[in-house]
């Protein structure tokens, strides 16, 4: 009680301060300084994706016409750069995230088959530890931006520091054709599974730190739509005058991922691809919806319990969602999703072969009080099942607000609270994690 109370009035007072926050101007991130515009030209609040800024990434990177009524040819993709000289500071970009946490986590009660709870501090001793921290969460450097008078674009992210490590993160290159209003692309290279993609209820990274539970559950075989392996992307849009209605389709050919989940950059381990599609059809104001499907196989290795030696199998993989969102009155944000899992698992002692059978989904409401300032609130919950065992339930809910220091969009201030009890299928045991955060993001 205590924890909670502390956490909620710490939120309550931080969100007062920043309404009441002065708005200095200050440098711009990459694409913005390119073309003259604020953040939210593409954002609602970075790194939430608006239409346009959808649109932007759908184009290769090349900002949507506002010509585009109707009443002469869209113009050529080729085109839309033509008259943006190339400059080195506008393909350049940098991130920098800090925070200051306090966590709790506590296991079950009788939980004495699975490991001590672990949080961000580290590992504890019993069956429950918290913690109080100063972090630096990401330092990121991004080049991007799209080749003038052509049709290839490229994007790379490197990690310079995240989690105590740093490697690429996304790397890769882009080819798009076709019109404004009609394009087409193939991507090549190192990109994430579904981050980016889809419609805002769909994106990975949004108003809160982390994603929503729904989109980033991980199964017993380590396996989760956050990966980002080797492969080639291809789609199509098609966008009505205006930009008004947008529907458009992609699909992803990749390596996957090795058994301890990271991704294969070769295709020597594997020789089946993983296939993942999505639709996306945009209306209305801001309002979307996705459709996204998921297949794959990734080898699991087990350690039975009666000391025999490890085996590996080859798991199948299954995923298949629905989102959707609707901006009302330009204030409201209401999100929603649905994902259903179903992954082969082979039990510990060899067999019978059984399912990982999950089916999770979000709910979210943002609200916006004027540009760059929201409060949000989300809700996850997710029945997880591995046959004969019995049904698991997750259930994770946060609260928050965020608020942009500069008129320009590029240093955002944001506090939340989450709490997240998790029921794992195979321990049949469970934790509950309580987390405050208060964090500062500044984009160059």
């Amino acid at each position: 009680m205590k924890f909670w109370t502390v956490s909620v009035n710490a939120i309550l007072l931080v969100f007062g301060l920043i309404l009441l926050m002065p708005q200095p101007g200050n440098a711009i991130p990459a694409f913005a300084r390119k073309y003259g515009v604020k953040c939210y030209t593409c954002h609602t609040v970075p790194p939430a994706l608006n239409k346009n800024g959808y649109m932007f990434k759908r184009l290769g990177y090349r900002m949507p016409p506002d010509e585009m009524d109707g009443t002469k040819p869209a113009p050529k993709i080729t085109d839309l750069d033509k008259d943006i000289k190339f400059s080195i500071t506008n393909s350049l970009a940098l991130i920098l995230q800090a925070s200051v946490t306090d966590e709790k986590t506590v296991a079950d009660a009788g939980n004495t088959t699975s490991a001590s709870p672990v949080t961000s501090c580290g590992s504890a001793t019993s069956s429950s530890s918290s913690c109080t921290s100063f972090n630096l969460d990401e330092a990121a450097l991004f080049v991007a931006g799209a080749v003038p008078e052509s049709g290839f674009s490229y994007f790379a992210h490197y990690e310079l520091y995240q989690g105590g490590s740093n490697d690429l993160e996304q790397g890769f290159g882009v080819w798009t054709g076709g019109k404004a209003n009609s394009s087409y692309f193939i991507k090549a290279g190192e990109m994430h599974m579904q981050e980016g993609e889809g419609t805002r209820a769909a994106m990975f990274y949004n108003l809160f730190a982390d994603p929503a539970f729904t989109l980033t559950n991980v199964d017993p075989l380590s396996f989760a739509l956050d990966q980002h392996p080797v492969g080639i992307d291809v789609g199509y849009t098609h966008a009505s005058n205006y930009f008004k209605n947008i529907f458009a389709v992609s699909a992803k050919v990749t390596n996957g991922l090795n058994a301890d989940g990271s991704e294969i950059l070769d295709s020597s381990t594997k020789s089946s691809k993983d296939v993942w599609a999505d639709a996306d059809y945009w209306f209305g104001p801001d309002g979307g919806v996705t459709v996204m499907f998921y297949r794959g196989t990734k080898d699991q290795i087990q350690t039975p319990d009666n000391g025999n030696a490890h085996f590996t199998y080859r798991a199948a993989l299954n995923r298949v969602g629905v989102f959707g969102n609707y901006l009302f009155f330009d204030k409201l944000d209401l999100l929603g999703g649905f994902i259903r899992s179903q992954d082969d698992w082979m039990p510990p002692d060899g067999g019978p072969m059984s399912h990982y059978i999950s089916n999770s989904i979000r709910g979210e409401a943002d609200y916006y009080f004027k540009t760059g300032t929201v409060v949000m609130a989300r809700y996850d919950h997710a029945l997880e099942t591995i046959a004969p065992n019995p049904t698991m339930h997750t259930q994770a809910w946060g609260i928050g607000g965020e608020h942009a220091l500069t008129s320009l969009g590029n240093i955002v201030l944001r506090a939340a609270y989450n709490q997240e009890h998790d029921g794992d299928p195979v321990a049949l045991a469970g934790t509950t994690d309580k987390l405050f955060k208060l964090d500062i993001r500044y984009m160059w």
